[in-house]
């Protein structure tokens, strides 16, 4: 029974994926998939048809689900009158969350908060069901613009939310509250108890809280929560099965202790579970969760009994026929993989009776099949979190779990016994996070795989599933899928330096530059430039929980999801924010060799912030001048500027000529006219197929002269979408409209991403 579920299982989940994304390789999949299905049943036609006929009605599901996920709306839309259908989120001077528009569709707002003192009225008033009117404009939602970037637009649809609705204005004079239901009462409810936690419990400890009971991690220090998501600790902070069995089993002893019969508190606790899967946010792991433990009383009420593998299989059977789109949710992904990993390892406990080892085996087996889901979507995993977990798993789930809850419900009822709990637990939360941070620094805490293809996907699943069923018989049995396991990951972990394609590719970080150089087989790693924004004194309340850096958000997770473990090169061509401003939050987070800098800007950099980050991780800052180059392999580089101290720091940029792929390019910098006319003077012979263009386009740049010498083939402007400075200039383009020139730019296209090997390169954009 448990194999036919899970096979069952595999056909819906290839029948969802079949409909969005069909290609040969995924035809091949199931034509293997139904070949196994044939052998393993004995030649039963039967089988077969019963699997062909799961991956149809899959299909038809996801194909009904798209079919209604449309929306009513063009875009030209003003005037809304919105209800707020989940919890509205306040981070700084943004208001932002879901609302249900009068046609009851769904949309996502944002809103601009004025002052301080409409903050507070917010705050105090601002709740799930009321309707306020709202005059803005629909936006349609932001693709994904870099190579294995998050798909914002994707995200959104799948949730069935196509535009966001950029409010000028809310009339909150006007807002009014819908009539009451349940469920907006429960939603309401936890409001008010995450605002009562926020309010009465320390900032160390009063995000932790509340994500234990609430299952809302928004209000956790961001530095706090990225050292549990790189440790692979993060799921603690999740609701899961762990908390609802707590949760559910501490019901049910108490009420068997006051005397409700086993009957009326199976019934009772049939109520509650829907009501705690609104009250702790509805995520897929909640979701999954208690409807396992409300099959599990129901069959209670009944006197029947179900594995927990057929209660898994039946569930996800049941949650990807309603909700099909959920296959592609993360937590959906994890929480199944891991619950399951853990029925499949229960047989694997019976060798071994120690707790310790039981401990270490859970561990492991979360950890081995969150794997490829954390490398899929994250390229990167904690080795270091399979030990973590043994420890931390006891801690949390075992003491500070039910300590929270008790201390919360204490502090409500009685204050002066609460208090102290509340000091107590601020104290526990504080060492392990402070244990977390200093284990986050360890080598083996997040290492970095890259992003496997969809052939080393399948290769690491089929031997995952292979080890545990044989990890089941015996340790020994299982040693040649775990050296299976082991070299596909050192495979995977080297496949850079396996690689015989390089690339140039123009990072779309907006308006700014950051232009990423790999060499094939791992020869050479360089970035010229990181993107940064100019950044302004906020008053306090405007302060958002977390400022984009185009480091951290885009150029960092671009080279993780390459399997880019180092970066030989940083080439800063000048001091200015747009380009070298996300400097020290890429060297404090990645491996830079060295950095580049230009000769006679020593001044431009004395002050930057980069420069002691640097200079305390041994990183070599290296000043480089016209004349000096360095090659590897058939890789040339050769810098033409500066040559000479510069008042105007565009002119001082760091200009490259290189030969990289069979084709010549120059990457001017910010460059403008006159270091554009020294530059022809000087290299009177210089030709290049592919142009940079100097200072995003702007007409202070890009004068004719130079180029109709440099006679470029290509032209790419790296810009910010809509960009206020109204970059690239029509004169430009006209220019190079004139002279025959191809014109990628990041705002239209994306990034942009010339791929080659010895044989040639072909480029390609991000955007259609």
């Amino acid at each position: 029974m448990t194999r036919h579920l899970l096979f069952l299982a595999v056909s819906a989940t290839l029948g969802i994926t079949a409909h969005s994304n069909l290609s040969m390789k995924l035809l091949i999949c199931i034509l293997f998939f139904l070949c196994f299905l044939f052998y393993w049943s004995g030649g039963k036609w039967k089988v077969l048809i019963l699997h062909i006929v799961i991956m149809g009605i899959f299909i038809s599901s996801a194909s009904i689900t798209e079919i209604r996920n449309k929306s009513i709306y063009d875009g030209s839309e003003s005037h809304f009158l919105v209800t707020f259908t989940s919890q509205p989120k306040l981070d700084g001077n943004l208001l932002k969350g879901f609302v249900t528009s009068e046609q009851g569709e769904q949309l996502l707002l944002r809103y601009t908060i004025a002052s301080e003192q409409e903050k507070e009225g917010l705050n105090q008033h601002l709740r799930t069901g009321i309707s306020c009117p709202i005059q803005g404009s629909l936006q349609v939602p932001e693709p994904h613009r870099n190579e294995n970037s998050f798909d914002y637009q994707q995200y959104l649809s799948r949730q069935n939310t196509h535009w966001i609705v950029k409010a000028d204005s809310i009339s909150f004079s006007k807002c009014k509250m819908s009539k009451a239901s349940l469920v907006v009462s429960i939603r309401n409810f936890r409001m008010k108890g995450i605002s009562y936690i926020k309010k009465h419990f320390p900032k160390e400890s009063s995000g932790f809280v509340t994500a234990l009971i609430f299952g809302d991690q928004s209000e956790i220090n961001e530095e706090y929560l990225t050292n549990y998501q790189r440790l692979g600790l993060v799921h603690l902070l999740a609701i899961s099965g762990l908390h609802v069995s707590l949760l559910t089993g501490m019901l049910f002893y108490l009420g068997i202790r006051i005397g409700i019969t086993r009957e009326r508190m199976v019934v009772l606790i049939l109520v509650f579970l829907p009501m705690y899967t609104l009250l702790s946010g509805g995520s897929p792991s909640v979701m999954r969760s208690c409807l396992m433990a409300m099959l599990f009383f129901i069959l209670m009420l009944f006197k029947k009994r179900l594995s927990a593998s057929v209660t898994i299989g039946v569930i996800y059977l049941i949650l990807l026929f309603l909700q099909p789109n959920m296959l592609y949710n993360i937590g959906f992904q994890l929480s199944f993989a891991v619950t399951f990993s853990i029925i499949m390892s229960s047989g694997i406990f019976l060798h071994y009776p120690q707790k310790i080892m039981q401990l270490l085996i859970i561990s492991t087996s979360c950890q081995l099949a969150a794997l490829p889901i954390l490398l899929f979507h994250f390229y990167e995993v904690s080795l270091l979190g399979v030990l973590l977990n043994v420890l931390y798993v006891p801690l949390y789930s075992v003491i500070l779990l039910p300590f929270s809850l008790i201390t919360v419900v204490l502090n409500f009822l009685v204050p002066a016994l609460g208090h102290p709990l509340i000091t107590l637990l601020n104290v526990t939360f504080t060492l392990c996070n402070r244990a977390a941070d200093l284990a986050s620094d360890f080598p083996l805490a997040s290492v970095s795989f890259g992003k496997p293809g969809f052939i080393m996907l399948l290769f690491l699943l089929v031997s995952i599933l292979g080890l545990f069923v044989n990890w089941e018989t015996s340790f020994r049995a299982s040693k040649t899928w775990w050296g299976m396991f082991i070299l596909l990951l050192l495979l995977q972990f080297n496949i850079q330096k396996l690689s015989p394609f390089g690339e140039v590719q123009i990072i779309d970080i907006g308006q700014g530059d950051s232009i990423l150089i790999t060499l094939p087989f791992n020869a050479g790693n360089y970035l010229i430039d990181t993107g940064g924004q100019i950044t302004f004194p906020l008053e306090e309340w405007k302060k958002k929980r977390k400022t984009h850096n185009t480091a951290e958000d885009t150029i960092i997770p671009l080279l993780k999801s390459k399997g880019i473990h180092h970066l030989d090169k940083l080439i800063l061509t000048h001091a200015d924010a747009d380009h070298m401003g996300s400097a020290k939050k890429l060297i404090e987070n990645f491996k830079v060799e060295e950095v580049i800098i230009g000769s006679w800007g020593e001044e431009q950099y004395r002050d930057k912030d980069f420069i002691p980050v640097a200079r305390d991780n041994g990183i070599r800052i290296k000043m480089v001048k016209k004349g000096d180059s360095w090659s590897v392999g058939e890789a040339k580089f050769y810098v033409l500027n500066p040559h000479k101290k510069e008042e105007n720091t565009n002119e001082a940029s760091v200009v490259l000529y290189a030969e990289i792929g069979g084709l010549s390019w120059v990457f001017t910098g910010d460059m403008g006219e006159p270091g554009e006319m020294e530059l022809i003077d000087a290299f009177p012979q210089l030709r290049a197929d592919i142009l940079k263009v100097g200072h995003h386009g702007s007409k202070t740049s890009s004068s004719i002269p130079f180029l109709e010498q440099i006679h470029p083939k290509a032209a790419i402007i790296s810009v910010g979408k809509e960009n206020r400075y109204g970059h690239p200039h029509g004169q430009v383009l006209e220019s190079m409209k004139a002279n025959k020139i191809m014109v990628f730019r990041t705002d239209e296209d994306g990034a942009v991403i010339y791929k080659y090997t010895k044989k040639g390169g072909t480029f390609r954009k991000i955007l259609p």
